[in-house]
């Protein structure tokens, strides 16, 4: 259950939307990462079904805003989102479903294992990684030309891609923090995405796996007026968020976008356990 909505509270959530906004977009990860831990301590009483689908109200938001920027700047690669988006999102649907049969204190516990785990990782491959920015020898040749006349030449492995994208439709749906925490470092790490199209690939992924997601609490919580009221005001911050996001993308370096996920990831681990 929700509390009545106070203005204090209401303000807390339009600014935790701003900033979880312009890191999501920054990093291309939707930053549902940050807000769900956030929304479990402000709503200590909600189920893991109403914090979720606030999340990825604000995943949602964040990521169809920073398309919408990203595109401008035309960094996308819609071949590889394309291949993303296929098998994400019957996968978010599912994780959306499971998470509606989840009670609350087995969510936290897998929520807080699985953020822990994904901090170690992050955190040590950017620590050793020295060539995030080389791309792959591998794999589909892509060319991607920015805005600003910036070339990109890389390579992916499509079957690697293909394989990834329904476990990060289920961390999305289940989760309710976006799947781009997966799909960024991964295309970074492995497959040599460069940063600027693996973050701005992402959203679109992202903004499509949120929306299979949240159609399905909709369509078991769409009479909850409250629950979607806190989720617009998180929901249109993020989406402010997301446009000051992209703009900070170009000057950010993809070492500090893996260390910004790991080290969110660690602390909002850390946070549930304890």
């Amino acid at each position: 259950m929700l509390p009545e909505l106070t203005t204090a509270q209401a303000l807390v959530l339009a600014l935790l939307g701003l900033s979880v906004g312009t890191v999501g977009a920054l990093a291309g990860v939707g930053g549902g990462f940050l807000l769900v831990p956030v929304l479990l301590f402000i709503f200590p009483d909600a189920d893991p079904a109403s914090v979720t689908a606030i999340s990825l109200t604000s995943v949602l938001f964040t990521a169809a805003s920073a398309s919408v920027g990203f595109r401008l700047s035309r960094l996308q690669d819609f071949r590889t989102a394309g291949i993303l988006i296929t098998l994400a999102v019957p996968a978010a649907a599912g994780g959306a479903l499971l998470n509606r049969v989840t009670d609350r204190s087995a969510f936290e516990t897998i929520f807080a294992v699985a953020l822990l785990l994904g901090a170690s990782y992050l955190i040590a491959r950017s620590a050793l990684e020295s060539r995030t920015e080389e791309p792959s020898t591998r794999g589909r040749a892509r060319t991607i030309v920015e805005k600003t006349g910036q070339i990109y030449n890389y390579r992916v492995n499509e079957p690697l891609t293909a394989a990834i994208a329904p476990v990060a439709g289920f961390f999305a749906g289940f989760f309710g923090i976006g799947g781009g925490v997966m799909n960024v470092p991964i295309m970074m790490l492995v497959i040599r995405i460069p940063k600027a199209v693996a973050v701005a690939t992402s959203q679109l992924e992202l903004t499509a796996a949120a929306t299979a997601a949240l159609a399905v609490h909709i369509a078991f919580s769409g009479d909850e007026a409250s629950l979607w009221l806190r989720a617009g005001i998180t929901g249109v911050g993020a989406m402010l968020g997301a446009q000051i996001g992209v703009r900070l993308a170009p000057r950010v370096s993809g070492r500090l976008v893996l260390g910004v996920i790991g080290a969110g990831l660690l602390i909002a681990g850390a946070r549930l356990l304890l």
